[in-house]
């Protein structure tokens, strides 16, 4: 196998057929390659893994609700020589996934991300417009990537450990710094793609005002240790009507 698309999936029956569509136009670019596209249920109570069944998806469960768990089940599940992990609420264009898998084919990234974009702004200034804008620019310069859309080799993934099992969110962050160590030392690169982008749901923006955002990401930004405490993590986990 080539390359895995692992999708984890936690109550995405809505949104998810859009994601798998467009990862299923990104395997329509290399007809050559095999590849395959594995969800990863992470204990959902609606249809996600009815619905990723039925579009052909290879479906996996991953019973502790936490997204570490269900991308590292993916990945060890995984039969494909390069991983793309992306969230259940984000398209993934087909020239980032072909720049993307052609830097790891090419023996120059060994992992990597790519810029974010929203699906819509909400006519939010703040929080719609100019922090992915705010962000793109931190990818740009320090080379992070959102967790949204990882790019790795297989062998350094496994060698690194996986995404960390200690941390409810923000283990992207931890996992670049293991893979970055792993790059290194095999002689790849640590490559965010800054002329591509994924574009992910700003559905959040919906269910928080900025205020309600501020009370929430607060506290893990000021004391990252409580990232480490699901209750601390509501933001990412929860689901409001």
């Amino acid at each position: 196998m080539d390359y895995s698309i692992i999708i984890p999936s936690y109550n995405e029956e809505t949104l998810l057929p859009q994601t798998i569509d467009s990862v299923q136009t990104c395997i329509g670019q290399f007809p050559h390659l095999q590849g395959e596209i594995i969800v990863v249920d992470n204990n959902s109570s609606d249809r996600t893994a009815e619905v990723a069944a039925l579009l052909g998806c290879e479906v996996i469960s991953e019973p502790v609700n936490q997204i570490s768990r269900a991308r590292n089940a993916g990945g060890r599940a995984a039969r494909g020589k390069y991983l793309f992990f992306l969230d259940a609420d984000t398209l993934l264009p087909a020239n980032t996934f072909i720049e993307a898998y052609q830097s790891m084919s090419r023996s120059e990234a060994g992992a990597g991300g790519a810029m974010l974009r929203f699906d819509a702004d909400h006519r939010r200034l703040i929080a719609g417009i100019l922090l992915p804008k705010l962000w793109n620019l931190f990818s740009r310069t320090f080379g992070y990537f959102a967790g949204c859309f990882v790019f790795c080799r297989k062998d350094l993934f496994i060698n690194c450990g996986g995404f960390p099992e200690t941390h409810f969110a923000g283990e992207e962050i931890l996992f670049r710094k293991r893979i970055k160590k792993q790059c290194s030392e095999s002689g790849f690169k640590l490559m965010v793609l800054d002329r591509h982008h994924v574009i992910s749901s700003a559905r959040k923006l919906l269910w928080y005002g900025d205020l309600s955002m501020i009370k929430l990401l607060l506290p893990t930004l000021l004391l990252p240790f409580v990232l480490q405490n699901k209750k601390f993590c509501r933001f990412w986990y929860d689901r409001p009507n």
